[in-house]
């Protein structure tokens, strides 16, 4: 009878969370096939959403740049992160632990964020290509293009690539690198004819996890595309579901099919080509016993350089912004002294809408952390302590939410709440916005679970049984304290994914429910910078001691 009561609750537990995770598809896909807004009761189905959406010039145009951006980007992700990968794991190197925390700091801060600093520090009229123009006489490359919307999202996707091949090449033998040492290669030979060749079906599965991050990126090409007109799968997306004076709620849905479809094939390639990507998501690990290789005064050169490379793309855009928050207008032409101020966060603290912003971002980060690890423990001890066939269940549900774009979880979410009863009343509170964002980084929890589950052996739950002990002692007095550490780090990366997040609440949020990210690109819009970068900082503040710590635990 226990057996047949524990066999029936797992069924009924992984059907739910099946159907969970997969909620914001349903009412999209739905709504795809209706000729009218899935509310009007005259509506019916058909293909005529996808016929005019294939008509749209708009949406050609932007599937085509999506192509072009998604391209670039990962080619420079994919250069980056394996060359420093290389360097900074494979050679001994001055500094080498510093530069490895620099070059990975993008991983934990917003791409909204870093948008935004390379926007004023380096776009058409940010303030280093001002002061380039007032003395030297020319400006920097056009930073609003796809080769410039390239750029930023390839050094913010950089970090993902590093750990990939590091996590890749901590497989590879050391004994391979020392035979060639030993037959007299060199440092560079020996990268270049050992670790790079065993390194190619991660290059490949990298290339296609760091396109499909890339096609749900929507801060980069809204940030800096945007102004010259240039738009992606995201942005149309965005501005046909937010932004028109008129949505047409069949287009939108249709597109937001469309990215699903694009994400679901390249979920099912890297699938196929890498199996279970979650050994990849990881920030430490087990450390691999590899010799360091000496590069003697060359080592400093390396340093040196990744040294720029981090002060330019991400220290000096950073600093830029704290600076401009205490500025009434930053410009090469006036003396900063002149213009320094505390008005910008007087601002912040001065608007109710603002302040509210923030403490409903806070609260959603915490509670819905917390309400987040919960069901993600629950999921993994369903997974790993009771039948064998929930394991195989819940490890292929988890993934689920990987092959729905952000945007799509949000927009999914305001369709559902349209046809819910009382579906309204759910959308003026911050619980709409916990559920979505639960759902986007719900992989992202459980995988960081995962490896703590499979280290305790059953040997333990067992022995609780047989002392007399039920199922729930041994979850509460094994697998829980056993966890405990795994399960803080997993809250750590909830808090701060769902602090970050801004692209699922931009559908979902109304007045009262407004989250620090949707203020950001409000504010962005009605141009207050000063004030923008201010919320920016907050940001920050509250969330890079957090990653710090993260790291620091591995």
């Amino acid at each position: 009878m226990a057996f047949l009561n524990i066999r029936y609750v797992t069924i009924v537990f992984c059907a739910a969370l099946f159907l969970f995770l997969i909620s914001p598809v349903i009412p999209i896909v739905y709504q795809a096939f209706l000729d009218k807004p899935l509310y009007d009761d005259t509506a019916s189905l058909g293909l005529s959403n996808f016929a005019r959406l294939l008509q749209d010039p708009a949406f050609l145009s932007a599937t085509e740049n999506t192509f072009y951006f998604a391209a670039l980007s990962t080619v420079i992700s994919l250069a980056l992160g394996l060359s420093l990968s290389l360097i900074l794991e494979r050679l001994n190197i001055p500094l080498r632990k510093t530069l490895r925390l620099l070059f990975l700091a993008p991983i934990f801060i917003s791409p909204l964020i870093l948008s935004f600093a390379w926007s004023m520090l380096y776009g058409p009229g940010g303030y280093f290509a001002l002061f380039m123009r007032a003395n030297l006489g020319f400006g920097l490359p056009n930073l609003y293009s796809i080769a410039g919307m390239s750029i930023i999202a390839g050094i913010s996707q950089a970090p993902v690539s590093y750990l990939f091949f590091a996590a890749a090449a901590a497989n590879i033998p050391d004994d391979f690198e020392r035979a060639a040492r030993t037959a007299g290669a060199g440092p560079l030979t020996t990268i270049s004819t050992i670790v790079i060749p065993l390194l190619k079906p991660a290059i490949l599965s990298c290339a296609v996890l760091n396109f499909m991050l890339v096609v749900d990126l929507l801060a980069v090409p809204l940030i800096i595309g945007e102004p010259a007109r240039i738009q992606v799968l995201a942005t149309y997306l965005y501005t046909k579901g937010l932004i028109s004076a008129q949505v047409d709620y069949g287009i939108v849905a249709a597109a937001a099919v469309f990215m699903i479809i694009i994400v679901q094939i390249l979920v099912w390639l890297q699938t196929r080509w890498i199996g279970d990507t979650r050994r990849y998501v990881t920030v430490g690990g087990r450390a691999s016993k590899a010799t360091r290789i000496g590069v003697g005064t060359a080592g400093w050169v390396l340093s040196g350089i990744i040294s720029i490379f981090v002060l330019a793309t991400s220290i000096v855009p950073t600093a830029f912004l704290v600076l401009r928050s205490f500025t009434s207008l930053l410009s090469p032409l006036l003396p900063i002294r002149d213009v320094l101020t505390l008005s910008n966060y007087q601002v912040i603290v001065a608007r109710e809408q603002y302040v509210r912003s923030i403490w409903n971002t806070i609260i959603i980060s915490s509670v819905g952390g917390l309400a987040a690890l919960f069901l993600t423990f629950v999921a993994a001890v369903f997974a790993y302590r009771t039948l064998p066939f929930a394991r195989t269940v819940i490890d292929q549900v988890s993934v689920i939410p990987r092959a729905v774009p952000g945007l799509v979880v949000g927009l999914g979410f305001f369709y559902a709440v349209i046809l819910l009863p009382g579906g309204d009343v759910l959308r003026q509170t911050i619980i709409v916005l916990m559920i979505a964002f639960t759902i986007r980084y719900f992989p992202t929890g459980f995988g960081s679970l995962t490896p703590a589950f499979l280290q305790i052996g059953g040997d333990l739950d067992r022995a609780v049984r047989v002392s007399g002990g039920t199922r729930w002692a041994a979850i509460r007095d094994v697998t829980f304290p056993l966890t405990k550490h795994a399960l803080l780090g997993a809250f750590m990366l909830y808090f701060v994914q769902f602090f970050k997040e801004y692209s699922a609440a931009s559908f979902l949020f109304s007045p009262g429910t407004e989250v620090i990210g949707t203020t950001m690109l409000q504010l962005n819009l009605v141009g207050h910078l000063g004030s923008l970068a201010a919320l920016a900082v907050i940001q920050l503040v509250i969330t890079v001691p957090l990653a710090a710590f993260i790291y620091s635990r591995g």
